[in-house]
């Protein structure tokens, strides 16, 4: 449990670093971010950027169609998953359709909630248990942390990467141990053993 709380405040620390050399650095930081993630990711340099625009454009569309909205918007192989809240079902219902018709996205997980938008304090923790979680999949064996994507809101934990069955299996029993985790959600895209 030691080595678990250790490894938890580096990366808490690397990622805080990580977030000043940015404003520092700009553009060149966002690009040895892009490479360092190129690296690691089962997804081909391509498909990385690709998701990281297809992001953008999916955000963007939702801004526009619906202002003032909390939706958070992650991608990955091409497949969006909003997440957060929106005041009203219809909002909810547009933004599933709104995100569908970007060109480039070939499915939509909506997990969007009806209601206000989450406090600061849940922010705060959400980001703490993404951050948790990361970490534990870092020291389950049998499994590399680099093939998938973790985002919480209201402490729900989505999964989303290519893995096997095994790993898959590992993952989501390693998500759901964290304390503080309501539910895991596994979004992840097979691929053979």
């Amino acid at each position: 449990m030691k080595k678990f709380g250790l490894i938890t405040i580096l990366i808490v620390s690397l990622g805080i670093l990580d977030g000043c050399a940015a404003a520092v650095v700009g553009g060149v930081a966002a690009g040895a971010t892009t490479g360092a993630a190129v690296a690691t990711d089962p997804r081909s340099g391509g498909g990385v950027v690709d998701d990281q625009k297809l992001r953008g454009s999916v955000k963007d569309a939702l801004d526009a169609m619906i202002p003032g909205n909390s939706i958070e918007v992650t991608s990955y192989s091409q497949k969006v998953l909003l997440t957060g809240q929106v005041i009203s079902e219809d909002n909810k219902v547009k933004a599933e359709k709104v995100a569908g018709e970007v060109p480039g996205v070939k499915k939509v997980y909506d997990y969007i909630t009806v209601g206000a938008s989450q406090s600061t304090g849940q922010s705060s923790k959400d980001a703490y248990l993404t951050s948790a979680v990361k970490s534990k999949l870092l020291v389950t064996k049998g499994v590399s942390s680099n093939d998938v994507k973790v985002v919480t809101t209201d402490s729900v934990v989505y999964l989303m990467g290519m893995v096997d069955p095994y790993q898959a299996k590992k993952m989501t029993k390693a998500a759901s141990g964290v304390d503080g985790v309501k539910k895991v959600v596994s979004l992840f895209e097979y691929v053979s053993e």
